[in-house]
């Protein structure tokens, strides 16, 4: 039992131990237990843990501020976390960054403006403060130094105008593709494919107009859709001329504009549900009939016993 009679500076030193073998679930005891003796290597075990923390719970804000407190006590400029050499300065603006990026993510979609502009400053906050310097979390627990301040920006700043892209859609479908072409351009940086934004952009500048009403409507799938039609040669030719086309140029579908499709959409699920609501009268008449038939029987058989 000679375990329960370490000093908290043997615990610390096992912590640093199992860091180093990569237990990092049993570091954090170590180094918990050992400030629960009074030894915290002037605040440098509270920040282990706080790193493990973070490593645990990614997009925890708790877990970044409480390790932010914790380096912004620490004395010394540098320590080692395993192999990692860890500079001081580096580490808490990669933690406040963190949060910023955390805290951006977390706006609702709905204050899409805000949170495309928190997200794109603080990729420039990314370029200005770490640039081409590795990103140590990644590093610690994913073992990659591929990751740095410049790429974390190219990932902020795809993500802040995708989220321009999407939320501006609905009011302005042309700038919206420009956004998501901005997005797709960052993705290839990035060395992504970059398909979807590109799609949407794609799909965001497509113009049309309506077979029904004439409406011309931009942003396919979002102001006007498809809709697979028969179309004879004669119809198609008649649109040959037009800049803003209603068919498609398979010659398969027309456009709808949002308006007149939901209408369309709407009429058919009315008439479907009056159908169904008459299907099922049906069917309760035949089971009652079949019930009556089904007692008369068994009253006629008992009759006869």
């Amino acid at each position: 039992m000679a375990f329960l009679f370490k000093n908290g500076e043997q615990l610390y030193t096992e912590g640093l131990d199992m860091i180093g073998r990569r237990d990092f679930s049993g570091a954090k005891k170590k180094f918990t237990d050992a400030t629960q003796k009074g030894y915290t290597n002037d605040g440098l075990a509270q920040v282990y843990i706080g790193i493990l923390d973070v490593g645990a719970n990614r997009s925890s804000l708790g877990c970044y501020k409480t390790l932010r407190n914790a380096l912004g006590d620490l004395k010394i400029n540098s320590f080692k976390f395993g192999l990692t050499d860890i500079d001081v300065t580096d580490l808490i603006a990669e933690t406040e960054l963190d949060i910023k990026e955390i805290e951006a993510n977390n706006l609702p979609d709905s204050l899409y403006k805000e949170k495309s502009a928190a997200l794109i400053a603080c990729a420039g906050e990314f370029m200005a403060r770490i640039g081409e310097k590795n990103l140590k979390f990644d590093e610690i627990f994913k073992g990659t130094t591929a990751a740095t301040g410049n790429r974390e920006a190219l990932i902020l700043q795809a993500e802040g105008y995708y989220v321009l892209g999407e939320g501006s859609v609905s009011e302005d479908p042309k700038m919206a593709s420009e956004y998501m072409q901005m997005s797709y351009n960052f993705r290839r940086q990035l060395g992504d494919s970059g398909d979807q934004e590109l799609k949407l952009a794609q799909d965001y500048a497509r113009s049309a107009r309506c077979w029904i009403c004439g409406r011309p409507a931009n942003g396919e799938g979002i102001h006007f859709q498809p809709m697979r039609s028969t179309i004879a040669p004669v119809f198609a030719k008649e649109t040959e001329g037009d800049i803003v086309k209603p068919i498609s140029e398979d010659v398969r579908s027309i456009y709808v504009c949002v308006p007149c499709y939901t209408a369309i959409s709407n009429r058919s699920d009315d008439i479907s549900r009056v159908y169904y609501e008459r299907a099922m009268a049906e069917v309760h008449a035949i089971e009652a009939r079949l019930e009556a038939e089904i007692a008369s029987v068994r009253f006629s058989a008992s009759m006869h016993r």
